[in-house]
């Protein structure tokens, strides 16, 4: 999903490698408190992007830095704030199948961070 929402987001005249180099520096910090002190240049730019595909793709690269990370404290920051911007998403839906595939990548995205937690 990740490639296929980059895509759309390129093809609609959008530029996506601002927000994935501030995620991938978000992902490179030690600590959360570090991720998140990065993390409203991140949110600024993300809201710039369409959701083709019905997708956040601010989500999308949250959550593809948070794999690459060890730090359990950084990966479940990252996943959170993937999940608030997926659950943005969601909200923002204007019919029901529209809600409905989106909420596919909020319970995507809750199963993730269920996974870290003992």
């Amino acid at each position: 999903m990740y490639e296929h929402t980059r895509n759309g987001i390129i093809k609609a005249g959008f530029d996506p490698t601002v927000i994935e180099a501030i995620g991938q520096v978000m992902a490179s910090t030690p600590t959360s408190k570090d991720a998140d002190a990065h993390y409203h240049s991140f949110e600024l730019e993300a809201d710039k992007l369409p959701w083709p595909q019905d997708h956040d793709f601010g989500a999308l690269v949250l959550q593809a830095a948070s794999g690459k990370v060890s730090d359990t404290g950084v990966r479940e920051f990252l996943l959170a704030k993937a999940l608030e911007r997926a659950q943005w998403c969601a909200t923002c839906a204007t019919s029901g199948g529209e809600g409905l595939a989106r909420m596919q990548h909020v319970q995507a995205l809750k199963a993730e961070l269920s996974a870290l937690k003992p």
